[in-house]
Order: structure tokens, then C-alpha cells, then sequence
């Protein structure tokens, strides 16, 4: 009964945990949207060019070294050896703090360096104020890791959600008054990045009431730790940290690799510096897109892999191979309806989100990039989960080698258009190496032929679809009107979305990819398990 009701503990913590990343993934990516509005096109590329450095940060505090520091204290938790736990916090701490303050004296000392490799000299001081966040992530890391060890993922989503919300309310209140006052696009930048340490303080201040509500013994805080376990704690720190941070930053570096590249090497073949400034706020308008497509996408398949590291540790393989198969034909048909909806619909979501259609072309490129980060996240989990911990490493850094040359030779001739077919190549290389290593584990076929054949078909058929749809609509229904207003701009989209979205859905579920067993498993999969049931 002790041991159901543990698991029951368990199980219900990474739902909580699970539910508070969806929440604050939307959130990140939802407020560049009305911040656009208050910077415009430059004050967007002011911004998107330092927020990299400041998402490094977030990565190494909310999702890398909490994760290993909550499996050290779960190991000793369980027989509830307080000391070895201490010491386990102790090393922890000492060795984020190093990392945190070498960073961040990089970053600011350094910060007009960092600048000039960007191409824009400007950006110092908003690089220099990104660099205290990394001041913030030894406690914020290891107090997480703590909670988690314990299995209590309280502490961790609501300090999350905490700072996800005081941050945006920053970047956006701060920004207004900036821009409403006068102020330049630098300053209003350097408001919004100060987003970032006061959202980081707000959940190291709601960690710290966690820490002081706990009743814990005031001798022996802190321990003798032996110098073995002290370099077992590093070496576990060290490879297993940067190994698990690395393979979830592959967007992150797709975006740092663009900072450094795409402006510098715009003005650095001859256009004028406003107008490269443009052309990459542009461009980042992508991001936002990219991340809601992929937090959908990966929310349904990632869902599994819980289930699959289960079955996993009780070694059956034939149940490995059943659910990642099913895992990674979910992450394929969300991510090639998400990808395939926004190509088809982004002239009017562009439209409709930065008033305007200005590069549609290339965030239809970019919106490619979703079915490749969608099946590259579920594949690399699902590795780790198999202990495969270095496999989607080596494909982040293959990836963004891929970027990082094809940026080099694309953008001179092609500009942002380059920097697209970059970003979705290297990611494909990506979500290449992942499947190819989890088949080399598995040696059986991960999506049949037929299945994404027919998947591929039906995104392309959605896509002829909704190009009728519009044509139809602009040139019988809104044919004498002189442009959209933004009611009509929301008929419009809101309309193509319910169309596409259910003729895809439609059209997946008459070709039985799923079963009705399969679809159970899902959420709200039992409304659609009835409905294959009654079309069988």
C-alpha cells in the first residue's frame, strides 16, 4: 500500500511538473507577440539578438542540473540518509556557483566583445544585464533538484510559473513605458531583458519560503563529504548535466547561431544596418510560431515516455518497441499538421499577428522546422530514457554544425531566405541521427512506410485545401473590400484553422494510423477511439 501510494506521489508530481513547463512554454512564446507590437520590427531584432544567452541560463536552472541533482537525492532519499543528502547539496551548490560566476563574469566583462561578434556594439548593455541570471541559477538549481529528489514538484512549478509570469509582465510593462516615454529601442530592450533577473528573483524568493517552511535539524548544515564521493558528484554533475542541457538546447543554439551570423553577414555584404535590423526582426517572428507548433507537438508524444522509461526498467521489449513506435507516429502526424497548417495559413496569421505580410515566404521555410523538432524531442527523450545519453548530443552539435555552414554560404546570396533552409536543414540532421540511433537500438522499423507516406499526403492534401479556401474567400466573398480589418482577419484564420485541422484530423482517422487502443492512451483519445470504433 506504502509503495502504490509513492508512485501515486510520483505519477502526480511530473504531472504537475509536466503541466507547469506547458504552461510557461506557451507563455514564452505567446509574448513576443504583442511585444513586436510595442518594439516593431527592430526592437524585435534588438531583442531576439541577446535572448539566447539569456535562455542558456533558463536551461541550466529549470531543465539540466535540477534533473541530475533531484536522481542524486532520490538515490539517498529513499533510505533517508539526510548527511550524504547535504553533501550531495553542498557539491552541487559549489560547483554551480563557480560555473554560475564564471559565466557571468564572461558575459560582463566581455559583454562589447560579445557585441561586435553580433555585429551591433549597442547590444552591450543588454548583454551585460543577461549576465547576472546566471548569478541566480546555483540556488534556483539546486533547490529544485532538492524538491524533485523528494518527489515534491510543488516547489518547482510554482516558482516556474512564478517567474515565467513576473518576467513577461517585466518585458511588457517596462517596455511600454520606455516606448511611450521616448526612450530608444536599446533602453526599451534593456527594460524587457531585465525581465529576466527580476522574474529570476521572484522564483529564487518563493524557493527560499519553500526552504524555510521545511523543518530541518539547525546542526550539521554542513558536512564532511569524502574526497571519492566529492568527484563522483562532479564527474555526475559535469557529463550527465551538460549532456541532458545540451540536447535540449537545440533551438536555443539555432537562435544563437543566427545572432552572431545573419545581421553581421547582411551588413557585411553591403545592406544598411536598419534595414538588416529589419529583415532579422522579421525573421524572428518565426520563433514564436515554431515553439507553440512544437510545445503541441511534443506535449501529446512526450506524454509516453514515462510509460516507455517504465517498461524500460522491467526490461520488455516488445512493449518498448509498441509505444515508441506509437509515440514517434504521434509526434509525426501533430508536427506535420501543425508544420504543413501554418505554411498553408501564414500569409493571413502574419497578417493578423504583425499586421502585415512581410516574409511570409521564408516563415513558411522556418515553419518546416516544427515536424523536425517535434519527432527530434520525442526520439531523444526516448534515447535517454534507453541511456543513450550521448547519442542526442552528437546530434545537436551535428545539427548546428550544419547550421552554422550553410548560414555561412547561404545568407550572402539569399539572406534570411538562407538562414530558413539553414535552420530547417539543420534540424532535420537533427531528428536524422536521433531516429537512426533509436533504430540501431530497437533494429525494428519506427514509423512504417504506409503511415507516413499516407501522413505526408493528407498534410499536403490539407495544404491544396486551405490554398482553395483562401483563393475562394478573397476572390467571391471579401472581393470588394479593400484589405482585411481585424475581424475579418480572425474569421479568416480562425476558420482556415477549423477547416485544415479538421479535414487533417478526418483524413488520419480514416486511414487507421492509430488504433482504438492506441488512441486511449492519448489525451481525450477516447473521443476519437469511438469514432474509429463506429467507422471500423
Amino acid at each position: 500500500m506504502q509503495k502504490q501510494s509513492k508512485l501515486y506521489s510520483i505519477f502526480n508530481g511530473a504531472i504537475i511538473l509536466t503541466l507547469a513547463g506547458l504552461f510557461t512554454k506557451i507563455l514564452s512564446a505567446t509574448y513576443r507577440i504583442p511585444y513586436h507590437h510595442i518594439a516593431g520590427d527592430i526592437g524585435f531584432y534588438i531583442y531576439q539578438q541577446v535572448y539566447p544567452l539569456y535562455g542558456i541560463a533558463l536551461q541550466l536552472g529549470t531543465y539540466g542540473f535540477p534533473v541530475i541533482i533531484s536522481k542524486l537525492v532520490a538515490e539517498y532519499a529513499v533510505t533517508n540518509r539526510r548527511k550524504e543528502i547535504r553533501g550531495i547539496l553542498q557539491v552541487s551548490f559549489a560547483f554551480l556557483f563557480v560555473v554560475g560566476c564564471t559565466i557571468f563574469a564572461f558575459e560582463y566583462i566581455f559583454a562589447e566583445t560579445i557585441a561586435e561578434w553580433m555585429g551591433d556594439r549597442k547590444l552591450t548593455v543588454l548583454i551585460q544585464i543577461i549576465s547576472f541570471s546566471f548569478l541566480l541559477i546555483p540556488f534556483i538549481a539546486v533547490i529544485r533538484g532538492y524538491y524533485q529528489g523528494l518527489h515534491n514538484m510543488f516547489p518547482t512549478a510554482l516558482s516556474q510559473i512564478a517567474e515565467q509570469v513576473v518576467r513577461v509582465g517585466t518585458i511588457l510593462c517596462l517596455s511600454i513605458f520606455l516606448v511611450q516615454h521616448g526612450y530608444d529601442l536599446y533602453t526599451a530592450g534593456a527594460g524587457a531583458i531585465f525581465g529576466s533577473i527580476t522574474g529570476g528573483i521572484t522564483s529564487l524568493i518563493i524557493l527560499f519560503l519553500f526552504v524555510f517552511r521545511t523543518k530541518t535539524n539547525s546542526k550539521g548544515v554542513f558536512q564532511r563529504i569524502k574526497k571519492a564521493d566529492i568527484k563522483r558528484i562532479f564527474k555526475i554533475l559535469v557529463i550527465q548535466g551538460l549532456l541532458i542541457c545540451i540536447s535540449g538546447m537545440g533551438l536555443l543554439f539555432i537562435q544563437l547561431i543566427d545572432s552572431f551570423t545573419l545581421y553581421s553577414s547582411l551588413t557585411a555584404h553591403g545592406m544598411a544596418e536598419k534595414a538588416a535590423q529589419i529583415l532579422k526582426g522579421i525573421y524572428d517572428r518565426g520563433l514564436p510560431l515554431i515553439q507553440l507548433g512544437t510545445v503541441v507537438g511534443t506535449a501529446f508524444s512526450l506524454s509516453l515516455v514515462p510509460v516507455i522509461s517504465s517498461a524500460i526498467a522491467k526490461k520488455n521489449l516488445p512493449f518498448v518497441v509498441e509505444k515508441v513506435q506509437l509515440s514517434l507516429r504521434l509526434s509525426l502526424v501533430v508536427g506535420v499538421g501543425a508544420a504543413f497548417g501554418l505554411i498553408a495559413l501564414m500569409k493571413p496569421i502574419n497578417m493578423l499577428l504583425y499586421s502585415d505580410s512581410h516574409g511570409t515566404d521564408v516563415l513558411q521555410i522556418l515553419s518546416l522546422l516544427v515536424i523536425f523538432t517535434t519527432v527530434a524531442a520525442t526520439a531523444g527523450a526516448v534515447l535517454q530514457g534507453m541511456g543513450a545519453v550521448f547519442a542526442p548530443v552528437i546530434a545537436v552539435i551535428a545539427g548546428m554544425a550544419v547550421k552554422l555552414i550553410l548560414n555561412l554560404w547561404l545568407i550572402p546570396d539569399f539572406q534570411t531566405v538562407g538562414a530558413a533552409i539553414a535552420s530547417s536543414a539543420g534540424f532535420a540532421i537533427v531528428a536524422a541521427i536521433n531516429l537512426f540511433c533509436l533504430y540501431k537500438k530497437l533494429a525494428v522499423p519506427l514509423v512504417p512506410k504506409k503511415a507516413s507516406g499516407g501522413i505526408f499526403i493528407t498534410g499536403i492534401a490539407m495544404v491544396i485545401l486551405l490554398q482553395s479556401y483562401l483563393f475562394c474567400l478573397h476572390h467571391f466573398v471579401w472581393s470588394n473590400s479593400n484589405g482585411l480589418d481585424t475581424s475579418k482577419q480572425v474569421v479568416e484564420t480562425g476558420a482556415g484553422v477549423l477547416i485544415g485541422g479538421l479535414f487533417y484530423l478526418f483524413i488520419i482517422m480514416k486511414q487507421h494510423i492509430f488504433t482504438e487502443e492506441e488512441l486511449r492512451l492519448l489525451p481525450m483519445g477516447s473521443v476519437l477511439a469511438k469514432y474509429v470504433l463506429k467507422n471500423k
